[in-house]
């Protein structure tokens, strides 16, 4: 059995920052998979969105519940985006930020980022070994994998959620972690797509429309848990797009995602007809706003031939057009799952995890950071912020117990 001061597991994003911060006379990182940083290297296209300009009070809104933005705020505290940013840019990454507070590798390479965590320590990585338990011990922890057995006086626990299994991120430690007596929330996909029940618009499939608002309603209730704007994506089975993948994470089978396309829709048509009366439906609805294939193919579900004019429509069927245009109805039969979905709602409970040092409430010396937590935020940096900075937390508690 080889002994350590402190062994992580996983060599995710998570898993990497703490072993670039963390300082022990002996340590090790345990990845499963053939190679580290594998979800890194896909994340934001390919490009790595790290961080977002947001400061510390706003970027804790984009997370799911004021549970998870308390919990998160003395992380984020001790390394906020801005510090994160020049941690890169100390280690030899520059970075750069996009007008939406998108930040991002002057490079624009997930490899960089991944390269530089690499870098950074010579704390040695061990791949394909993938642990199958873990022991509580009076000094520490026993690790048992396909490879070997270990022992550690401190362990960090970085081996994310579920989304993108193949990556590695694929839940086989929460049995282990509830072994040792954690309570693991039921771990759903979140920022992910959504198929729609009965879906009318394969046709549409990788087209978008710009600008509009989304709202969600659970099954048999009225008010809506979701209400934003954004840009909407077609799929071949459904909805993505930033309001989508946002409210992605709560949505359930039979709930209603209303799309509204064009706002005052029988106003805007009629005063576009007025100037343009000879002009066929299709066209007036690409003068509204609309692309020329969702106009098409809205005018098809209202039952419109799109080569008829304004004049010439029947009030039933505009108004069908214009309930179309407002108040799109869809209805959800369920998310495209962890495959697709970019991030995990669920996870470890945050109130066994001491939020100042992310060590747990039930083992000293066991600590978590990242996606393994029950805790997850919206697309646009937050997630990847949100590993960086549990993960030093847990680094530096862990260096100054081993």
């Amino acid at each position: 059995m080889e002994h350590y001061d402190i062994i992580i597991i996983g060599g995710g994003a998570a898993g990497l920052f703490a072993r670039a911060n963390l300082t022990a006379p002996t340590a090790l990182l345990l990845e499963g998979k053939a190679e580290v940083a594998a979800k890194l290297l896909i994340t934001g296209g390919g490009m790595c969105n790290i961080t977002n300009t947001l400061p510390v009070e706003e970027f804790l809104t984009h997370f799911a519940t004021k549970g998870q933005r308390n919990f998160l705020l003395p992380a984020l505290q001790t390394l906020p985006p801005h510090a994160l940013r020049l941690w890169f840019e100390d280690h030899g990454v520059p970075t750069i930020e996009r007008s939406d507070g998108k930040v991002f590798p002057a490079s624009l390479d997930a490899r960089e980022v991944r390269d530089c965590l690499l870098s950074a320590s010579r704390i040695p990585i061990r791949c394909r070994e993938q642990v199958k338990a873990i022991e509580r011990e009076r000094e520490g922890f026993a690790l048992t994998t396909d490879r070997g057995e270990y022992h550690t006086r401190s362990l960090i626990v970085a081996t994310g959620g579920m989304s993108y299994p193949a990556t590695g991120s694929d839940g086989s430690l929460y049995p282990l972690l509830r072994n040792l007596g954690h309570t693991t929330v039921e771990p759903r996909p979140a920022l992910v797509g959504l198929i729609i029940r009965g879906w009318r618009y394969s046709a549409l499939s990788g087209s978008s429309m710009e600008s509009v608002t989304v709202t969600a309603t659970h099954e048999g209730e009225n008010k809506p848990y979701y209400s934003g704007h954004g840009d909407l994506l077609f799929t071949h089975r459904g909805l993505s797009g930033p309001p989508i993948l946002t409210l992605s994470g709560g949505a359930g089978s039979g709930d209603t995602i209303t799309v509204s396309f064009v706002e005052e829709p029988m106003e805007r048509l009629n005063t576009a007809a007025r100037s343009h009366p000879q002009q066929q439906v299709a066209t007036l609805a690409k003068e509204v706003g609309l692309t020329k294939a969702l106009a098409l193919a809205l005018l098809e579900s209202a039952g419109i031939d799109p080569s008829l004019r304004w004049a010439q429509i029947e009030t039933k069927r505009r108004r069908q057009l214009c309930a179309l245009l407002s108040a799109h109805p869809f209805t959800v039969e369920r998310t495209m799952g962890f495959g697709s979905a970019m991030v995990t709602r669920g996870g470890v409970a945050l109130g066994e995890v001491n939020r100042k040092t992310m060590e747990s409430r039930i083992h000293s010396g066991l600590f978590f950071c990242g996606e393994v937590l029950d805790y997850d935020g919206e697309s646009g940096g937050f997630n990847l912020q949100g590993a960086f900075s549990t993960a030093l937390l847990a680094a530096h508690q862990a260096g100054r117990i081993s």
